[in-house]
C-alpha cells in the first residue's frame, strides 16, 4: 500500500511535468517577461497577447542622454510560454540597420541561434522572431550572454601552474577585478616581453570574453606553440574591464553612464598618469598596466591588445584598427612604423583563422588626440608597443551560410596566440587554416558609410567621453 507521503510525490512530480505540456491548465497561466537577473535588460515591454509580445531597447541605467547608437544589448527572460505554439517576439527602436539573429536558451547554459526563417526585420530596423518553444521557460538575448558569473565559472577550471591570478582593485561598486598572469616561472623573465590584453571595456560586447577564452586555452596546453608563448613572454590578462556594467545588463558604460573606452584622460604634466576625470575602473587597469612597467622585475610590453565587438553588416568578419598609415603618405617614421607592424600582425591572425578578417585601411592620426587605451600606449611607448583594438562581430563573420558562434571567436583567440608568435619572428608548428572568404566584401555592403573602420569614433567612443 502506498504512503500518504510516496502519493503526494508523485502528485507533485505529475504536477511539475504537467506544467511544461500544452493544456488548459497550462493556458490558463499567464505568460511573463522579466530581466531580473545579472546582465538582465528588457525596456518597456507591450504585450499585445500571451504568445505576442514587443520589447524597446533600454538605455543603459535609464540614461535617455546617451547616444541612441548605444542602445542595443537585450537579454530577456520569458515564463509560462505555451509550449509548441507559435510564439512572436518584437525588437523595437533599433538604431542599427543591421539584421541579425538572436540566441536562446531554456537554461541559460546552452545557447542557440534561432534559424533565420524565423527572423524577419521590418522597415523600422525592429527584429520579429516568431518560432515555438519545446520548454515553458526560456531566456532570448542579442548575442550570446558571458556574465561575471560565467567569467568566474571559467577561471576556476583554470588549474595550471602557469597562470596565477591576483585582484588589482575592485570595481565602483566592489566586484574584485582580477589580472592573469599566464608564462612558464621556470624560465626567468630576462629576455621575455610581456603581453597586456583587457576585454569588456563596453560590458555587452560578450565576444571579447569568449576571444580570451581561446587565447588561453592556448597558452595553457600542450603544444609546441604554446610552450614556446610562455617561454617567450608574459601575458597579462584583464578578462572583464566594466564588470558592473556587466552585471546590471547595460551595453556600453558603467552604472554611471562613462564609457570607458574614451575617457584615459591623460595628465598634461605627466602624460602616464590620469587625471581625477578618468573613471575609477580606468585608473586600476592603467595602475596595473604601470606596475609592470617599473622596478627591477619589469620587462617590455611589446604588444596591447584592446578586445571589443562591433554591431556590423551579417557579412562583415571580424576586423582591427590600425593608426596612421604608410610612409608614402606623409606620415613619420614612427607613425609609418607603428602602422606597418599593425598590418603586419593583422595578416598573420588573418592567415591563422578560419573565419573572416577585414581588409586592413589606413586609420590616420586622431586617436593620438583622444582619450583611447591605444592613445595611452602610443604617447607613453611610440611604436615600440604595438597596441590596437581587434574587434569581433555578430553576424556571419565569414562562415556564411551558418553565423559566428562562441567556438567561432574562441578559434579567433588562438589565431591572436599564434600571431603573436609570427609578430615576434618565432616559428609556429601550427598549421594554417585555410581561410573561408564571404562573398559580401566592403564595396557591395548595403550600409558602406557605417563599415566598422569608417565609424571609429561612434564604435569606440567619442571625443567628449560619454
Amino acid at each position: 500500500m502506498i504512503s500518504r507521503a510516496a502519493l503526494l510525490a508523485l502528485v507533485l512530480v505529475g504536477c511539475a511535468d504537467h506544467a511544461d505540456s500544452n493544456d488548459d491548465a497550462d493556458h490558463r497561466i499567464e505568460t511573463t517577461v522579466s530581466d531580473d537577473f545579472e546582465s538582465g535588460n528588457r525596456g518597456v515591454v507591450q504585450k499585445i497577447g500571451d504568445s505576442q509580445w514587443v520589447l524597446a531597447l533600454r538605455d543603459d541605467n535609464a540614461n535617455a542622454d546617451l547616444p541612441d547608437s548605444w542602445r542595443t544589448w537585450w537579454y530577456a527572460r520569458f515564463d509560462h510560454v505555451r509550449v509548441g505554439e507559435p510564439f512572436t517576439v518584437t525588437v523595437g527602436n533599433n538604431t542599427w540597420p543591421y539584421y541579425y539573429v538572436p540566441v536562446y536558451s531554456y537554461d541559460q547554459k546552452t545557447w542557440l541561434r534561432f534559424d533565420e526563417s524565423e527572423v524577419t526585420q521590418a522597415a523600422d530596423n525592429s527584429i520579429t522572431v516568431t518560432t515555438q518553444f519545446a520548454h515553458s521557460t526560456v531566456w532570448l538575448a542579442r548575442f550570446y550572454p558571458y556574465t561575471f558569473t560565467d567569467l568566474n565559472a571559467y577561471l576556476a577550471t583554470l588549474d595550471s601552474p602557469f597562470v596565477s591570478r591576483a585582484t588589482v582593485g575592485t570595481s565602483q561598486l566592489g566586484r574584485p577585478m582580477d589580472v592573469l598572469t599566464i608564462t612558464d616561472t621556470s624560465v626567468p623573465d630576462a629576455g621575455k616581453q610581456r603581453i597586456w590584453l583587457h576585454g569588456r571595456s563596453h560590458p555587452a560586447e560578450t565576444g571579447s570574453s569568449f576571444v580570451l577564452e581561446g587565447l588561453i586555452g592556448l597558452l595553457l596546453g600542450d603544444s609546441a606553440d604554446a610552450a614556446s608563448l610562455r617561454t617567450h613572454f608574459v601575458f597579462s590578462v584583464l578578462p572583464m574591464h566594466n564588470i558592473d556594467g556587466v552585471v546590471i545588463g547595460n551595453y556600453r558604460t558603467t552604472p554611471a553612464s562613462e564609457n570607458l573606452e574614451s575617457m584615459w584622460f591623460r595628465d598634461p604634466a605627466d602624460p602616464s598618469q590620469l587625471t581625477d576625470a578618468a573613471p575609477h575602473e580606468v585608473h586600476v587597469l592603467r595602475d596595473a598596466i604601470a606596475a609592470t612597467l617599473t622596478g627591477p622585475d619589469a620587462i617590455p610590453v611589446s604588444v596591447a591588445l584592446n578586445l571589443h565587438s562591433s554591431n556590423s553588416e551579417p557579412d562583415t568578419g571580424a576586423f582591427f584598427f590600425p593608426h596612421f598609415g604608410a610612409a608614402s603618405s606623409g606620415y613619420t617614421q614612427d607613425e609609418a612604423q607603428l602602422y606597418t607592424e599593425q598590418t603586419a600582425f593583422a595578416d598573420d591572425v588573418e592567415a591563422l583563422y578560419s573565419g573572416k578578417v577585414e581588409p586592413r585601411t589606413e586609420g590616420g592620426p586622431s586617436f593620438v588626440n583622444n582619450n583611447f587605451p591605444e592613445s595611452w600606449w602610443w604617447v607613453n611607448g611610440g611604436p615600440d608597443v604595438m597596441a590596437m583594438t581587434i574587434e569581433t562581430v555578430y553576424g556571419r563573420a565569414g562562415f556564411a551560410p551558418r553565423w559566428v558562434t562562441p567556438d567561432d571567436m574562441r578559434g579567433l583567440g588562438r589565431s591572436i596566440g599564434l600571431a603573436i608568435l609570427r609578430y615576434h619572428g618565432l616559428p609556429v608548428a601550427t598549421s594554417a587554416t585555410a581561410r573561408t572568404r564571404a562573398a559580401v566584401e566592403r564595396g557591395t555592403l548595403r550600409y558602406p558609410a557605417l563599415y566598422p573602420p569608417a565609424m571609429e569614433q561612434e564604435i569606440k567612443g567619442s571625443a567628449s567621453g560619454r
